[in-house]
């Protein structure tokens, strides 16, 4: 199986998601605390409406995956409130079918 990040127009076998970047994941010389707080935010992120995954893309950061763009913007808010970072925009991904399980 390739993967292969592509530009272009959505195609029949892929879904639409909503992305949310934050930070990069901690490496194994950050400190027990920065580990622990980034466990935290994952615990909380793992629960907002919406959330269906994570795309890694070091060194940027990592971008988050939501169904939908409100989810994605709700998400960004409320990750914002409990002082989570996280950039501005919400963009339009789209992912094969078959890396997202079905409930």
């Amino acid at each position: 199986m390739e993967n292969k990040e592509e530009f272009g127009p959505k195609r029949e076998n892929e879904i639409s998601a909503w992305t949310v970047a934050v930070g990069n994941a901690p490496m194994p010389w950050h400190s027990r605390k920065v580990k622990k707080s980034a466990a935290a935010a994952m615990n909380f992120i793992k629960g907002l409406d919406g959330f269906i995954g994570v795309h890694p893309m070091p060194p940027r950061g990592t971008l988050l995956l939501f169904k939908s763009e409100n989810e994605a913007k709700r998400a960004r808010n409320l990750m914002r409130a409990e002082g989570i970072q996280t950039g501005d925009n919400i963009c339009e991904v789209f992912i094969d079918r078959q890396f997202i399980k079905e409930d």
